[in-house]
């Protein structure tokens, strides 16, 4: 007899492909290769974190509950390593400048808001 999967093991299969598509969609925001993405590190925790914590109150993944949970836990402890990395505020610092930079750039040769604003 061949080995066969059954409705409900295909459900389990889709439901844990949901939820582990959930961070492979996330750690896709750190791939880059032509600029800097540290910056991206809280809204991205943060997007996460309301993903999973959205599947943990979902009784469709009640079975995944306590991996749910420990992932969050993991997210939760790196989040909070944060606070203590002053590398963080400086590439929030250094993208906030580049941004500038860009809108600086811009700006065409009327006068805008800020150029008034300086004199």
């Amino acid at each position: 007899m061949a080995f066969t999967l059954k409705a409900a093991d295909w459900e389990h299969i889709n439901n844990m492909q949901a939820i582990i598509s959930d961070a492979n969609a996330i750690q896709q925001y750190f791939s880059a290769e032509q600029h800097p993405t540290l910056w991206r590190v809280v809204p991205v925790l943060e997007e996460l974190q309301t993903s999973w914590e959205a599947k943990q109150n979902d009784l469709k993944y009640h079975p995944y509950h306590s991996a749910i949970g420990h992932g969050l836990a993991k997210i939760g402890k790196y989040y909070n390593k944060l606070d203590d990395k002053p590398v963080y505020v400086l590439a929030l610092s250094r993208f906030n400048l580049i941004l500038m930079h860009f809108y600086f750039d811009c700006l065409d040769s009327s006068p805008s808001i800020l150029q008034v604003g300086l004199h």
